[in-house]
């Protein structure tokens, strides 16, 4: 039966999942060279991106109309955008991605981690080299799967993930209650800035006339590296940019996305701001779907640089202690006695010694940065990033967008 509660918003929430229905307006594809096939969907109540690869490509070849209402269930991004989990149309047909064929494939592998663990304790306990490695191998093995099992289980319970399927279920059995109405969505505005330069800063705004990512590798041997390159015509002229996020997208589950990806397509009115000192593209602001994307090049801190390093300390922060208790439990196991009082008090040492020296290292490093930071920026008059960043701040602002700037390097 339909719900009698009004409408509620759409949770602003990052995370957040919710069902709507919205009537499309422009449905593009970016397709990138070796990788994957993205998708972007705009409609009269926000702008939606997909995996085209995880769905049936004879459904999505059966384009979408202008005006057509469809119902979506999605999750919020961080921008104000949705990644777009389902999709269903007046006509029956029904955008979803494959259920999973193995389900009980991440249970069996978490139950049977502990196997190659126990095979390399029963090896004999001699001073080969060969043994010694056969018994990291076995013990790197495990590890592997293991964290591969709690990932994939930990992605099977997700509750958004367990919301979108009961929606979807809901919706095949004529039961999903629409309790979000849409947000009202509209283009931004053209800059308030003329084509030119101004004091620094060059900036070009029309329409794309064509768009190409492709995977490149420059320089060679330890020094070579890989990044899918944008090609952008526009204007007349050809512009490109880097990235190297693609590489990481493949192996997310589309449910822990939470940043928008840099979708441009032929049609797009962008405008793109560069630096007249090397012409490199540092902001590209999207007016068919308002994101504004910037690369902090060349500075000495980046939202993207600080989400590595406090990853990197929390990966530090576990991987130290669990090191200490892995050898603790090998330790009694080759005594083949159990722990007493006094080993269980030399584990809590041994971990409360790895911890303080972990953060004191990690602090000094942090102290040491953040020194260097302010003696370099101290010295510098022209700060063209912060130009740039106004600039994308003020146009998101003016169309009533959070102010929330996708970052891309």
């Amino acid at each position: 039966m339909p719900s009698s509660k009004p409408a509620q918003p759409i949770p602003e929430r990052t995370g957040a999942v919710f069902f709507v229905r919205v009537a499309c307006r422009e449905l593009k594809q970016m397709s990138i060279e070796n990788g994957m096939s993205i998708g972007r969907l705009c409609t009269d109540g926000g702008v939606f991106f997909f995996d085209r690869d995880r769905f049936d490509s004879t459904l999505l070849g059966r384009s979408l109309r202008g005006d057509e209402q469809v119902i979506i269930g999605a999750h919020r991004l961080a921008d104000g955008t949705a990644w777009l989990h389902w999709l269903a149309r007046r006509n029956g047909d029904i955008w979803a991605p494959e259920a999973d064929r193995r389900p009980w494939l991440a249970p069996l592998a978490l139950v049977l981690s502990p196997l190659p663990v126990a095979a390399a304790l029963a090896l004999p306990a001699a001073a080969n080299i060969f043994v010694v490695l056969l018994q990291i191998a076995l013990c790197s093995v495990a590890g592997f799967t293991l964290i591969w099992a709690l990932y994939r289980l930990l992605v099977m319970l997700h509750p958004g993930r367990r919301k979108v399927r009961r929606g979807l279920r809901a919706f095949r059995a004529g039961e999903l209650d629409l309790t979000h109405q849409p947000d009202t969505f509209r283009t931004p505005d053209k800059l308030q800035l003329a084509d030119g330069m101004h004091g620094g800063l060059s900036v070009l705004q029309d329409r794309l006339s064509g768009v190409s990512v492709t995977f490149r590798t420059y320089g060679a041997g330890r020094t070579s590296y890989s990044v899918h390159e944008y090609r952008l015509a526009c204007a007349g002229e050809l512009f490109s940019l880097r990235t190297g996020a693609w590489e990481l997208r493949r192996f997310i589950d589309p449910i822990l996305i939470r940043r928008a990806p840099l979708f441009v397509a032929a049609g797009d009115h962008v405008s793109l701001l560069s630096l007249v000192a090397d012409g490199e593209i540092r902001g590209l602001l999207n007016g068919n779907d308002g994101l504004a994307h910037v690369t902090y090049k060349g500075t000495g801190n980046t939202p993207m640089a600080r989400r590595f390093v406090l990853g990197l300390a929390a990966l530090f922060m576990v991987l130290m202690p669990a090191i200490g208790i892995s050898v603790e439990l090998y330790d009694w196991v080759a005594r083949g006695v159990g722990p007493d009082y006094w080993d269980w008090v030399g584990l809590l040492s041994l971990n409360a010694g790895m911890l303080l020296i972990v953060t004191l290292i990690l602090s000094g490093l942090g102290l040491i940065g953040a020194i260097a930071h302010t003696l370099y920026m101290r010295n510098r008059d022209d700060r063209p990033i912060e130009k740039i960043l106004g600039i994308a701040f003020a146009w998101r602002r003016r169309a009533g967008q959070r102010p929330t700037i996708n970052e891309f390097s």
